[in-house]
């Protein structure tokens, strides 16, 4: 009840979150025992160094973990965000997370500080892309 309190007679309330949010949701932390960087060397596809020199690594990383990002369901903590921004106690949310949830729950002001799986931008001509078009072809691909 305290975090109610302190949220209720704040003059401006920010949230951050991180991985631990959308857990509940079957997403998968990036660090830790079970996590992605256990079975993905991030040097490997999380560089823009590694993606220049390589892609496809990154590509199959990409397909592997986005029909799960992008299927993933709401929780109920993506939803008490959005509804505290809509009663206005809430001013902004700062996530570490690229699952784009909080903004499928209806949060409107959102800093999404690594970027969002559900678009993808060409490093070359700066045109973006809904990730699923890119999934969608590289389920047909066979990448090595």
């Amino acid at each position: 009840m305290a975090i109610a309190h302190e949220i209720k007679h704040a003059r401006r309330a920010v949230a951050l979150t991180g991985a631990g949010i959308s857990a509940e949701s079957g997403i998968g932390t990036f660090r830790g025992e079970d996590g992605l960087w256990s079975k993905y060397d991030p040097a490997l596809v999380a560089s823009i160094e590694s993606f220049r020199e390589d892609p496809r690594e990154f590509w199959k990383f990409a397909r592997e973990i986005g029909w799960a990002f992008l299927h993933a369901q709401l929780n109920a903590a993506h939803q008490a965000l959005a509804e505290l921004e809509r009663l206005k106690r809430l001013d902004c949310l700062i996530t570490q997370n690229i699952d784009g949830l909080h903004q499928r729950a209806g949060s409107l002001r959102v800093i999404e500080i690594h970027g969002n799986v559900e678009r993808v931008s060409c490093t070359a001509y700066g045109a973006s892309y809904a990730t699923v078009e890119i999934l969608d072809d590289l389920m047909q691909e066979d990448l090595p």
